[in-house]
């Protein structure tokens, strides 16, 4: 089984005088003859706040975004400064071109790569800064797994779906206003916190789907883990802090630990099996005949459910009872939830976790 570590996207923020938001505002208007600059009419804020999008930089693997919030008549309320962000594809930028299946790892020569390429854009937009000036706001690390067949990333998914995950998360799904959104909510998951977003994808899907590919390219599975500052830079030294690139050097090396921390608390390090494998090992391995029951039912739930919240509602167990059943799948090492018993798979467990 291939596995592959990587940074997928960066996000930078730069704080903006009035002025020189003006000045750059001007510079990307004589885009927007060719479309690439346009206000974004969906974004809503409390404080008023507009938000213009520049597409001009894309070949490049960058994506503007300017803020400005309007002007308060009452001078009372505090105005919030102007700033842009930066939305960076690191690979594409060194290569000058969109590789979709490969991934930016920070190794040194990269890092100096994507420190000069975004000088040079700064400089092209008439800022005075360079990239060490950037704020790092948010960084996706991920992990690509490439399945022996399609039926694992088809299999993980619908396991996946069906995980629990704390409170303090909630799931997000495709709006219903999107024609394709059955198809997309289908090959992707995903849930989200104040400052960490977990998604895992069908990632051969997305290209096919974004046309960013012509034919099928082999099976592979997406898990992206997008953290903001304020989860990245969470017990980092003050020396690296103090640099962009020893902050992506320190994401990338620690891409492993950390994408195996979020996975595990979706309660994926165990093994998972079929259904009817399931059921046989609760039948011969439990003797108590309540604690074999109510095994066998949450496992039931669980496999004609869409939701680890939906199966525990519906199964009528207790929080006591749920929690002497998950004891016993962690003893035999294997998941409550199961894969199909038409399965082209015997067996799954996520990769990058030990189990």
């Amino acid at each position: 089984m291939k596995i592959r570590y990587g940074i997928h996207t960066v996000l930078m923020t730069l704080l903006l005088s009035r002025k020189w938001y003006n000045q750059l505002f001007q510079t990307l208007m004589q885009r927007r003859a060719k479309g690439a600059f346009y206000r974004d009419e969906t974004y809503q804020t409390d404080n008023g706040m507009e938000k213009y999008i520049c597409t001009y930089y894309c070949d490049m693997g960058v994506v503007l975004y300017l803020y400005k919030q309007k002007k308060h008549k009452n001078k009372t309320n505090r105005n919030t400064p102007c700033f842009m962000q930066f939305r960076v594809n690191p690979l594409t930028l060194i290569r000058g071109y969109y590789s979709p299946t490969e991934v930016f790892q920070a190794k040194k020569e990269q890092t100096i790569q994507l420190e000069a390429g975004m000088n040079q854009l700064l400089k092209e937009l008439e800022l005075d800064k360079t990239f060490e000036e950037l704020k790092l706001s948010r960084v996706d690390c991920c992990l690509d797994w490439f399945p022996k067949n399609q039926a694992c990333c088809d299999e993980l998914l619908r396991i996946v779906r069906r995980s629990p995950y704390t409170r303090s998360y909630r799931e997000m799904k495709f709006p219903n206003n999107d024609p394709r959104h059955k198809q997309k909510n289908e090959h992707s998951w995903r849930i989200q916190c104040k400052t960490v977003t977990l998604t895992v994808y069908d990632k051969a899907f997305q290209l096919l789907e974004e046309e960013l590919i012509e034919e099928p390219t082999d099976p592979m599975l997406r898990i992206e883990v997008s953290r903001s500052s304020a989860s990245f830079k969470r017990g980092l030294s003050d020396e690296v802090k103090g640099s962009n690139c020893k902050i992506l050097k320190t994401i990338m090396d620690e891409s492993e630990t950390t994408i195996a921390k979020y996975l595990k608390s979706v309660n994926t390090g165990a093994r998972y099996v079929k259904y009817e494998h399931c059921l046989n090992l609760i039948d011969s391995e439990v003797k108590n005949v309540h604690t074999r029951g109510h095994m066998k039912q949450f496992a039931e739930k669980l496999s004609k459910c869409k939701s680890y919240a939906q199966a525990v509602e519906n199964s009528g167990l207790s929080e006591s009872q749920i929690k002497t059943v998950r004891g016993q799948f962690r003893k035999f090492g294997i998941s409550p939830i199961t894969l199909r018993n038409n399965a082209e798979v015997e067996k799954l467990h996520f990769p990058g976790m030990k189990w």
